[in-house]
């Protein structure tokens, strides 16, 4: 008999997560008593509230302040569930060799449990199913190599440089927002400490376009992955093509080009801004020629900019995720493919994303997935899960 798959991703655990969700997690995982329980990514968030800090510390800490989690999760192993964790942006350690025994060890569980637990740091295949986290196809945050933690990716550098100094976790929900939005966002987010949370987000900017271009060093890592492919397609049950053919499906890293590192920060606008700002003020000091120039030269490169589009990347996430599902399909085999990373539901034939189950946005609940039909032909369905009411 099949055993009951449910998928979600996205939790970001940290200490400043709402009881509510720990809550509600814990109750998912009681309602699902012996099934099959996915962790499509990001179910920590140790790049965000620990980047220094060694990895068995940092995951008994995350698990220490979110104690109803632990004892859930150790409960519904120890009664027979399935738990089987996929390495997102946010917690790559989790796809790390010993990965597996430090959390078996933090849960508290036996040395019987480890075989119903098992952790992956690019995707889990089953037959016509495949689930992984997706920022694989996401170029701010794809890897140089989906098998290698190593070069920081944009996104991370900017969650450990920019969020994890500030605290300003709500950010890691806004990510697609131009950077005017989100700095008149960090007065209404963080009053007083709205201005040190700005000048760490340039910062993050400036020191990322320091890293990118011929200082990434991400292309160095290639090999060392490519050396691991051949053993992890074994251990993941597929063929080595498959693997293959997804990283011939993998975004280009943002940070592999000074110039797109510019550009996705919105640095044209910046400079923009800065030169009209100077203009300006040479026109009321009466230097007027340079002030002119300045201007206008500044006025000029404003419209080049926002004739590309307001905001050039909002939804350009969900969008290259959803291609890159259909592409995996294709390339693959696969019947079903599953993402998470969007914090964006999407429900399709062959393409479910879990959305984030810390943050539902505008569904009706907490949102998951569940794994209906056969293993041949997996189908997947849409859940949501509601608080009950007092």
């Amino acid at each position: 008999m099949q055993r009951r798959t449910v998928v979600l991703a996205d939790l970001h655990l940290v200490r400043s997560t709402p009881p509510e969700v720990s809550q509600d997690l814990a109750r998912l995982l009681a309602e699902h008593a012996g099934s099959r329980v996915v962790f499509a990514g990001d179910l920590f968030d140790l790049s965000s509230e620990s980047p220094g800090m060694a990895r068995p510390r940092a995951l008994r800490e995350a698990l220490g302040v979110h104690a109803i989690v632990r004892s859930a999760l150790a409960e519904h192993v120890d009664r027979g569930g399935e738990l089987w964790l996929v390495g997102g942006n946010h917690d790559a350690e989790v796809g790390e060799d010993d990965f597996t025994g430090e959390l078996v060890g933090a849960l508290g569980l036996g040395q019987q449990a480890m075989g119903r637990v098992r952790t992956t740091p690019w995707f889990f295949r089953e037959e016509g199913l495949h689930i992984e986290h997706g920022h694989l196809y996401d170029p701010d945050n794809a890897p140089a190599h989906p098998l290698v933690s190593g070069q920081r990716s944009l996104g991370v550098h900017f969650v450990e440089e920019f969020i994890a100094p500030t605290g300003a976790h709500r950010y890691l929900q806004a990510n697609d927002q131009t950077p005017l939005k989100l700095f008149l966002s960090a007065f209404k987010w963080y009053g007083l400490r709205a201005p040190y949370v700005i000048y760490r987000y340039f910062h993050a900017a400036i020191s990322a376009v320091m890293q990118s271009g011929p200082l990434y060093r991400g292309h160095e890592e290639v090999a060392d992955g490519e050396a691991r492919i051949a053993g992890f397609s074994q251990e993941a049950g597929v063929g080595r093509e498959v693997a293959d053919a997804l990283i011939g499906l993998s975004a280009t890293p943002t940070m592999e080009s000074v110039a797109r590192t510019f550009s996705r920060l919105y640095f044209d606008r910046v400079l923009a801004t800065l030169a009209m700002g100077a203009g300006a003020t040479g026109l009321a000091l009466g230097k007027r020629g340079i002030g002119a120039t300045s201007l206008a030269g500044g006025a000029m490169a404003m419209a080049v900019s926002w004739a590309a589009g307001h905001n050039r990347y909002a939804g350009t996430v969900s969008e290259r995720l959803a291609t890159s599902a259909k592409g995996v399909a294709e390339a693959t085999g696969a019947k079903l493919v599953v993402f998470g990373h969007t914090h964006k539901e999407a429900l399709g034939d062959q393409y479910a994303n879990t959305g984030s189950f810390s943050f539902p946005r505008e569904a009706p609940g907490r949102p998951f997935v569940e794994i209906e039909g056969s293993a041949a032909w997996p189908r997947a369905a849409s859940r949501y899960f509601t608080r009950q009411a007092a």
